[in-house]
């Protein structure tokens, strides 16, 4: 990916980036502020609708208050109820429009009623309102009617309260299919005699349920009669207990959803705890910003709910429009952003993009090519100037390179045949060393040990530290000429099918038994037989001298030594362990280098050449195996290898 596709992805991110944020918070805010101000309409409107309620209310006391002054119910009341008091009487309840216009005495006996069958059984005094009438004050609130006393009041009223309950999703479930109670518009004014005594009392109310009148009346109130999209911008409804008895709420089939119910979460806010509820809700058909409250009889119970909804939609539009304004300058300036930017990235692309072809021109050995000057900025061409001394210099060291490295090839090769003469005399010398030194080894062994007659123990000792130096001779000439095959790459691996212990271990152990004993130290061979695998017997035999021959030069005189296996399906492992001083954590990652002899006291006072451990690295590799040690310093030492049972081809 070039740089310029690099820069207009990262200036695309960032205005993407921007812009994504700036319309998400956007919209946040304009969703937040449009449904604030969608249920703060709402809130106002149910106030309303409680305020026109109540203003019916305090007109149907002021009625029966001023009913109650006249001369006909005073009359009625004292000298007993006529056709002409009761006629009268009706009439006024059909003039304002009541649904109930009773008169009752001071005990609360129902003494006229104006609506067939003209009934005057039954008692009031236990009604809230009217016994607060028959005590001298006129009184109003909402209550519920059953439908036995509703007959009493007229034969018509019951038919007229009664409604059958519409299942409904999400609502409660409820035992009865019907609801036969009416919820009433409810008052009372007491009647005076001529010296202001309570004869008794003028009751009456205004039946809500299928009172459309009402319903439609507060939301023209309301809502002015406003439409949305072909639908009834509000609607208003009044439930008894949780069943709309009056609604403008419309069904699918464009009837009135009476008898249908409120939802569980409306009715256990509502109904249950008392308190208004304020949310969007689904109601019937469409999605609205609704409002519900209880409403409470004079008791103070909880009778039913008053519910004002604002369609939804409308709100819906609005936050989408108020989106659009708001997204066009944000788009705009994201459009803008990303020309610019393609601007910007051309004019950096461009000097960078001849100054990378100046560079691979350079690096081919092109030392007169040279980039162009651009002047959109002087930080390039500051740049393009420094790139062309720096290509100035490059050459004139280039061209001293060159010289130094023609002569350096020429002192490599005649380092190299020196090497080459060093090593083939080294192997001469060595060959020839050790078949002397071997002569020298056996004479000692046999001056030392009284083959050729008796010895003081002055001369025996003699002879042994000839024996131990001769060994040491021996060792360090072994190493050396290991080291020669390696250097001269004659160590070649040739592996064939062995035997672990008895190709390997039991032979290298008699070879330095005579070493053992002389440091008083015995060996615990604990390599099983029967391992058998692929490998080279005699280089594995020059490991494994080197690691007993460290083992006893560096272990505690009297100690012990350990020779263990371990095998997986596809390796080999084989560790020696000896007790001694150990080796250093320090130490440890530099045991098998070259040349390498441990800056330690024990160590310093042991003859060496440090090749033994690098001989025995390189001929773990070769086997395409791994060589480590281990140790706890003070205590003991572990060398182990691990080979491949199949050595690499």
């Amino acid at each position: 990916m070039g740089l310029r596709t690099r820069l207009v992805l990262a200036f695309l991110f960032v205005v993407l980036l921007l812009g994504g944020a700036t319309v998400y918070t956007g919209s946040l805010l304009i969703d937040h502020t449009v449904r604030r101000e969608a249920q703060a309409n709402t809130e106002a409107s149910l106030r309303s609708a409680r305020t026109y309620i109540e203003q019916r209310l305090v007109t149907l006391q002021q009625i029966l208050e001023s009913l109650a002054r006249r001369l006909r119910p005073r009359a009625a009341l004292v000298e007993g109820a006529t056709t002409d008091v009761r006629l009268s009487l009706e009439r006024e309840r059909l003039h304002y429009g009541f649904d109930v216009l009773s008169l009752c005495n001071a005990a609360g006996s129902v003494a006229l009623r104006t609506r067939h069958p003209y009934s005057t059984e039954g008692n009031r005094a236990l009604d809230p309102v009217v016994e607060k009438a028959l005590k001298g004050e006129a009184a109003r609130g909402i209550e519920v009617l059953h439908a036995d006393e509703l007959a009493l009041e007229g034969d018509d009223l019951p038919r007229q309260a009664f409604l059958s309950l519409v299942e409904t999703p999400k609502a409660k479930p409820r035992p009865d299919a019907s609801e036969p109670r009416g919820l009433m518009l409810w008052a009372a004014a007491p009647v005076p005699d001529a010296d202001g005594k309570t004869l008794g009392a003028v009751y009456g109310g205004i039946l809500l349920n299928r009172n459309w009148a009402l319903v439609d009346a507060i939301r023209d109130t309301v809502f002015g009669n406003e439409t949305y999209a072909g639908k009834a911008l509000g609607t208003v409804t009044i439930f008894l207990w949780d069943a709309r008895v009056a609604t403008n709420v419309m069904t699918e089939a464009g009837n009135r959803a009476i008898g249908t119910r409120v939802s569980s979460a409306v009715y256990d806010r509502v109904l249950e705890s008392g308190q208004p509820w304020v949310d969007r809700a689904f109601v019937v058909r469409d999605w609205y910003i609704t409002a519900y409250e209880p409403i409470r009889d004079p008791r103070g119970q909880t009778i039913g709910i008053l519910y004002v909804g604002i369609l939804e939609q409308k709100y819906a539009d609005l936050k989408r429009q108020i989106l659009r304004s708001f997204l066009t300058p944000v788009i705009v300036a994201a459009v803008a952003a990303i020309v610019l930017a393609f601007v910007i990235t051309k004019t950096i692309a461009r000097p960078v993009n001849e100054l990378l072809l100046a560079t691979r021109r350079l690096a081919s050995g092109d030392h007169d090519h040279k980039p162009r000057t651009f002047r959109s900025a002087p930080e390039f061409a500051e740049l393009v100037e420094a790139f062309g001394h720096m290509a100035d210099a490059i050459g004139e060291r280039d061209l001293a390179l060159r010289q130094q490295n023609r002569e350096l090839e020429v002192s490599n090769e005649r380092l190299a045949q020196l090497n080459r003469n060093y090593m083939e005399m080294l192997g001469f010398v060595t060959h020839e060393l050790r078949n002397r030194l071997n002569n020298v080894i056996f004479s000692a062994a046999a001056l030392r040990d009284g083959y050729v007659g008796p010895l003081t123990d002055k001369q025996r000792d003699t002879a042994a530290r000839v024996a131990r130096n001769a060994h040491h001779l021996e060792e360090m000439i072994v190493n050396y000429l290991n080291l020669s095959r390696i250097e001269k790459g004659e160590m070649v691996l040739q592996p064939q099918l062995m035997e672990l212990r008895k190709d390997v271990v039991e032979p290298i152990l008699a070879q330095v038994r005579s070493q053992l004993d002389s440091a008083k130290m015995h060996v615990e061979n604990h390599v099983g037989e029967g391992i058998t695998f692929q490998a080279d017997p005699s280089l594995l035999r020059i490991v494994l001298d080197n690691l007993l021959t460290n083992a006893v030069k560096y272990g505690r005189p009297g100690g012990r030594i350990e020779v263990a296996t371990a095998q997986t399906s596809d390796a080999v492992q084989l560790s020696v362990t000896n007790e001694g001083e150990g080796i250093s954590p320090e130490d440890l990652p530099r045991l098998f280098g070259k040349f390498v002899r441990l800056d330690q006291p024990s160590a310093r006072s042991r003859k060496g050449t440090g090749l033994g451990l690098f001989i025995c690295h390189e001929i773990i590799e070769k086997h395409g195996g791994r060589i480590w040690a281990e140790s706890q310093f003070g205590q003991w030492a572990r060398f182990t290898f691990a080979i491949p049972k199949v050595p690499p081809a």
